[in-house]
């Protein structure tokens, strides 16, 4: 094929990836994370578990299987045993203070409660504590591409963006917590990844986020199993 050609058709795919498309996408979703992240320092968070603010002083208990794999039938308990150990592994950086209070067939329990740093850090979106860092900072669009939303039909417009993560505290660049938590080196130390926002089109410039990079709530993993991640969407 000639080469002019080929030149050519390489044109016509970019094209068609980008579809000409003049939207201000960077615009749109860096107004959006920095909505939803107004201190700047809440863009990445760690699930902890299912404890309530008001459920502070909390004491940990013990339930059957929880040694279990985790599965649809044993997820409540295997759930509460991570929870228990993040409590443990958050209190050995200074996130809560731990008191030994006894234990039931054999296994210790403890009583928490948060610190002043702990605070600082603490998030309770879904009901849940949860410990955040960060804000993206969206630095180009790549592409975007369109499908169809397989849940109330429509069109859906997946934006790959090109990102990265400012104000991250020392704690989180501790190999022990951004491996628990299954977060990259890259995203610690602030160097370019590759990522998505989802957009459902409702009209001609007319777009509401379905997920995106900035809001993501991730599980931590336990010693012995694999990891489960959880999305939060942003407005």
């Amino acid at each position: 094929m000639n080469k002019r050609w080929v030149i050519a058709l390489w044109g016509l795919i970019v094209l068609g990836l980008t579809g000409c498309d003049s939207y201000p996408y960077k615009d749109k979703i860096q107004r959006g994370y920095d909505l939803n992240n107004q201190s700047g320092n809440k863009a990445i968070c760690m699930m902890v578990g299912d404890i309530k603010r008001t459920m502070y002083p909390y004491t940990t208990y013990h339930m059957e299987g929880e040694d279990l794999p985790f599965s649809e039938k044993a997820q409540i308990s295997f759930h509460n045993r991570v929870k228990n150990e993040n409590l443990h592994f958050f209190a050995e950086r200074g996130f809560f203070t731990e008191e030994w209070v006894g234990e039931t067939d054999g296994k210790p329990l403890y009583r928490y409660d948060l610190t002043d740093l702990g605070r600082q850090y603490v998030d309770w979106a879904f009901g849940e504590t949860n410990f955040c860092f960060g804000r993206i900072v969206v630095d180009s669009i790549n592409r975007t591409k369109d499908g169809i939303n397989g849940i109330g039909g429509g069109t859906i417009r997946d934006v790959y963006i090109t990102y990265h993560v400012e104000n991250i505290p020392d704690w989180v660049k501790e190999p022990a917590v951004y491996q628990r938590f299954s977060y990259s080196k890259k995203l610690t130390t602030g160097e370019k990844l590759s990522g998505m926002h989802s957009f459902r089109v409702i009209g001609k410039d007319k777009l509401k986020t379905v997920s995106g990079i900035s809001g993501i709530y991730q599980w931590a993993s336990p010693n012995d199993d694999g990891d489960e991640k959880t999305q939060q969407s942003v407005d």
